[in-house]
């Protein structure tokens, strides 16, 4: 019976980490394991972005302690609400803009730090994308970089440790895969920049820039360009519209004569694991030319050496010739000399 109590007395008492957008609470599921993480868009039918508070997400909201935490991307109408009642006293959980700690790509593939700061009155989603034109809002949480940031940031305002094993691991990823590769690549979704720009690539087309939105005619071109020439082609998916937008891509690509393969990372279901098979995948695509050289190389080497052989063959025969010449002065030698003595 104590222990029962215990139980419910811990689950009663744990901090909770409320997110507004996947893939945030798989990150800090696996980051805080004794924490409760809670994704507010978990039952959003269609795009997130659009998703409206209920009345169950308000009575969460304000049955929130001070030793709690939200984590907002700063940018959906509802996200923006939230913070204008934690703003009024209303919401007493700590409100962690993740704006304010990451760093975001622009289409052109420039780190940048976003310098505005919120102005909450404005609810629109389209004023939001005005102000911050040109740069990609859509890493989802899933750019390393600034996830090491994000773990901290939680840490200190829930007073939580993370998990080790999950930091080591990251880590190690990083130093493993982080800027090792570079080139042309192709980002099927937003997110998906982020991932390549991680493993170093830096010349990155991206399909499809907004949900909902078709692809410029110049990113189709150039994605299909970079797709037939053999770059990678990479999909960060974490929810399902994402798949409807790989498979506009594939049709495209068919239409244009192109079998592409497609690296789908699917993070709706962990961060750590699929971000290590993701990079492993991509690594395996980038050393695939690299071992064909290398299983040309003796076929290379045979050719190197041709030239080689022929030279030391002349040389050779210039040898012989300056033997031959010799053989022969010294005949005419030997026989001038047998004269002298019969005169």
């Amino acid at each position: 019976m104590l222990l029962v109590l215990a139980a419910v007395a811990a689950a009663e008492t744990s901090v909770k980490i409320v997110v507004s957008f996947p893939a945030y609470d798989k990150i800090l599921r696996e980051a805080f394991p004794d924490a409760e993480v809670i994704l507010l868009t978990k039952n959003a039918t269609g795009d997130p972005h659009a998703y409206q508070l209920t009345v169950a997400d308000l009575e969460l909201l304000y049955s929130l302690t001070d030793r709690d935490v939200i984590v907002s991307s700063m940018h959906a109408p509802f996200e923006l609400k939230i913070a204008e009642l934690a703003e009024e006293g209303k919401i007493k959980a700590k409100l962690i803009d993740v704006t304010k700690l990451q760093s975001y790509l622009t289409w052109d593939g420039e780190l940048v730090k976003l310098e505005r700061e919120h102005h909450h009155e404005h609810h629109g989603h389209e004023g939001h994308e005005e102000e911050h034109e040109g740069v990609n809002m859509h890493d989802h949480g899933l750019y390393p970089v600034n996830v090491f940031k994000l773990v901290q940031a939680v840490s200190e305002a829930a007073g939580l440790q993370p998990s080790p094993h999950f930091v080591e691991k990251l880590r190690q990823l990083n130093a493993t895969y982080g800027e090792k590769f570079g080139g042309r690549a192709v980002a099927v979704t937003p997110a998906a920049q982020y991932l390549l720009h991680w493993l170093g690539y830096r010349d990155i087309v991206v399909f499809i820039k907004e949900p909902g939105l078709p692809p410029t005619p110049q990113d189709l071109q150039k994605a299909l360009q970079y797709a037939r020439e053999g770059a990678p082609v990479v999909a960060a998916v974490v929810r399902g519209e994402a798949l409807r937008v790989v498979d506009q891509f594939r049709q495209k690509a068919e239409e244009a004569g192109i079998q592409p393969r497609i690296i789908i990372a699917d993070f709706s279901k962990d961060y750590i694991a699929t971000l290590e098979e993701a990079a492993k995948e991509i690594a395996a695509l980038q050393s695939a030319p690299q071992t064909a050289a290398r299983d040309s190389a003796p076929q290379a080497a045979v050719r190197t050496d041709a030239p080689q052989t022929a030279a030391a063959a002349e040389a050779a025969q210039g040898i012989v010739g300056v033997v031959v010449l010799i053989a022969i002065l010294a005949v005419a030698a030997a026989l001038l000399l047998l004269r002298r003595k019969k005169k």
